[in-house]
Order: C-alpha cells, then structure tokens, then sequence
C-alpha cells in the first residue's frame, strides 16, 4: 500500500462520482486528503527526519543574549516619531498605541506594537513536489533568535519583504529564486494576517506552489523533502513545527 497512492487516490475519486459529489475543480484538495491518511513511501524515512532535526538543533551553534535596547546596533528611538526603528527605515518599528472603547476585559488601554513597514510583513512559502509519485513537501530547520529551541521545522520560504529585498546586506533568499520563478503553478496563494495583540495590521502571503521542474538540488542539510503525514507526525513532537508552517498548513 506505500507504494500506492495514486492507485488509492483513483478509488477513493470513482468514489466521489459515484456518489455525485466529485468536481475537477477540487482535484487538489482530494490529494490533500489522501496525503494525511497514510504514512506514504517517503524520499526521507521518518526515523532518519527525527534523528535529522534533533541533530539540527543540537548543532546549532548560535548564541543570543538578552541586552539593552540603547546597546542595540542600527536601532534607534526616533523622538520625533516616538518609535523605535531602524537605521535602514525598513523590517519593522515599534510603536506606541492608544486603545478606547474596545469592549473587552478593560475598555481602554496603551501598549506598544510591532509594525511592519509597509503592513505587508513577508512572503510564507511552501514547495510541494511529486517523488515517486507520492506528493513531498520542501521544508526547513530554520534558525530564528526567538524561537524555543532556536530551530523549528518552517516553510520552504519564510521570509520579510526587506530580508527578500537584501536591505540586510545579506544573502539573497535562494529557495525563492530556485522554485518560484519558473517551472510551478499555484495551488494557494492568500494573505493571511498574523496575531493582531502585538503585530500591527501585518500579514503576510501564504503561497503554496506545485513544482514541475527538474531541479531537486537544495542548498544544504538544512532542508529536506516531507510528506504531509509526516509533517503532521512532527506538530505533535513538542515545539518542533514554526507557527509559519502550521498557519500555511490551514490552507490544505
């Protein structure tokens, strides 16, 4: 049976029209719902994908302190603007906001937010690929200061319009490059807002993408191809999944 999904993807459709309720349009989402019910062949065994990622972050070797914000390089409180913002003017800001009449647990109160520059915060973007004939998706150990655990499973492509744009004088985003500007279709493509108690009015473009071509050259360990039901596995091992990758996941 790991080895036949199209087959079981063929009856579970001469089903669906039998019972009057298929429609080419939702293809996809059929797949969708065969990839979650069966630990699929994978490229990458599971065993091998949970020894990977704990040896991810064991070996990172990344280190992040907590200091003052004066001592903060590039960052700096704009007294005109009443903001904390960067040297560039670009990634983000923080702000100070007046609440009123807001029919909560209080009625009214100020905090300060995250703000986006521009509102559009950045591009959350997930490769999906057929191997072997079993559907895979292109994910990453992604180092984030933040996070708990420092390196948790992400999108293929987790990153802010300015980090795309290089303002960070940095490396350009190579997977964007490699898969999302040819040989692909859309599957999904929307914006999707993110918590609106500490980020400002941000969203972000979810993008999901079936990819055609030939390259399946990834630039390093870090990334590896998944199936959906492993993926589901590792949401339930602790702090492993990036909140990115579960949000991009509502769309399939």
């Amino acid at each position: 049976m790991k080895n036949n999904f199209k087959k079981i993807f063929n009856e579970y459709s001469d089903f669906l029209k039998q019972k009057k309720i298929w429609n080419k349009k939702n293809y996809i989402n059929y797949e969708f719902q065969i990839e979650k019910l069966f630990n699929w062949k994978s490229q990458n065994g599971t065993k091998y994908l949970m020894n990977w990622f704990v040896s991810e972050q064991k070996n990172n070797s990344a280190k992040i302190s907590i200091t003052h914000l004066n001592k903060l390089k590039k960052w700096k409180f704009n007294n005109k603007h009443g903001a904390i913002e960067h040297d560039s003017k670009q990634f983000f800001k923080i702000i100070g906001v007046k609440v009123k009449n807001a029919k909560r647990e209080v009625d009214e109160w100020d905090q300060p937010f995250i703000m986006q520059i521009g509102y559009k915060g950045g591009i959350i973007g997930l490769v999906r690929r057929y191997i072997k004939g079993i559907p895979h998706y292109l994910i990453e150990a992604k180092f984030e200061p933040g996070n708990f655990g420092k390196i948790q499973i992400s999108p293929s492509v987790q990153a802010t319009y300015s980090n795309i744009n290089t303002i960070h004088l940095g490396k350009k985003n190579i997977i964007k490059k490699l898969f999302f500007t040819k040989d692909f279709y859309t599957i999904r493509k929307y914006w999707v807002t993110e918590d609106g108690g500490r980020l400002y009015k941000k969203r972000n473009l979810h993008w999901i993408i079936q990819y055609e071509g030939k390259n399946i050259n990834l630039p390093n360990k870090s990334y590896k191809w998944m199936t959906l039901w492993q993926i589901n596995l590792m949401i339930q091992k602790k702090n492993w999944v990036s909140p990115h990758l579960r949000s991009i996941l509502s769309l399939v």
